[in-house]
């Protein structure tokens, strides 16, 4: 086929623009949430600040990492903690958390015992750096503040209820 415009008229880009012209792929944006090593980190945080002992059941896993994406959620489980509404908050599970768990399992920061999650020491000493250093802050300030929302006694209560 032939070129439809006249000869000379296609012109280099670099000339239209009168500087040098290249493409450069960026990086595509990935939210922390989808981060294994965040991921893997949060479920640490979690156990470490709201275990007892530094165990957690799964479900307590679940609903802590549900109440860090949310100040509504800290308000809802709150509000109905306090008999405020008899309906209880609808927590979601979230399916990178299983997968989190495995990861931690699997490279020894924590083992399965009795149906809970346990840190190691390994663990614990990763748990201990996390707190060392101002990462997670917002993640922290929540579950501090839910602690005592967030026994294992609460979370029973609140999926008897659901």
């Amino acid at each position: 086929m032939a070129n439809p415009l006249p000869t000379g008229f296609l012109m280099n880009i670099e000339e239209i623009l009168k500087n040098p012209f290249s493409f450069t792929q960026r990086k595509v944006f990935t939210p922390c949430e989808t981060r294994p090593i965040w991921k893997c980190s949060l479920v640490i945080l979690i156990i470490g600040l709201t275990g007892r002992n530094k165990r957690c059941s799964q479900i307590k896993i679940h609903t802590a990492n549900w109440l860090t994406k949310s100040p509504e959620h800290y308000d809802e489980l709150r509000e109905w903690s306090r008999a405020e509404t008899m309906f209880p908050p609808h927590i979601r599970f979230d399916p990178t958390i299983d997968r989190a768990i495995d990861l931690i399992v699997g490279n020894k920061y924590a083992y399965k015992i009795d149906g809970k999650i346990a840190l190691t020491d390994l663990g614990e000493a990763l748990y201990l750096q996390i707190i060392a250093n101002d990462i997670m802050m917002q993640e922290r300030n929540v579950l501090t503040a839910a602690k005592k929302l967030l026994s294992e006694a609460a979370i029973k209560r609140i999926f008897k209820a659901s």
